[in-house]
């Protein structure tokens, strides 16, 4: 089932900037600054979490930890991506069905889904 996306409803989480950013290597950060996170900028499509996210981020932590996962800084950021897009109302697009899945069932608002809608031209 492909889904088409306009480009007006497609956003960018400031947490996976963050990653991003803090991966790249000289020669990339310039290109993905300009390619990548300045055009959601300008159109002001950057979700970034606030502080209930935070605190719910921090819940389902608890939670997961309880239950036998090791809490890691990738675990961590993808639960405050999954928070902070519910928050919008969206749903969220990914590549990590094992984590995504696991921070659903302690936090069942989460939609989401594995692999990339096909994109309208802008």
């Amino acid at each position: 089932m492909a889904t088409s996306l306009s480009a007006s409803a497609i956003y960018l989480s400031s947490v996976v900037v963050h990653e991003l950013m803090g991966g790249a290597r000289d020669a990339e950060l310039h290109r993905l600054t300009k390619r990548l996170i300045e055009p959601y900028e300008r159109r002001k499509h950057v979700v970034t979490p606030t502080h209930r996210a935070w605190k719910d981020a921090g819940r389902i932590l608890y939670k997961l930890r309880s239950t036998g996962w090791q809490i890691t800084p990738s675990l961590t950021n993808d639960v405050l991506i999954a928070v902070s897009a519910t928050e919008i109302g969206a749903t969220l697009v990914h590549d990590n069905a094992r984590d995504y899945n696991a921070i659903q069932r302690f936090y069942p608002r989460l939609r989401h889904r594995v692999g990339w809608p096909e994109r309208e031209a802008a």
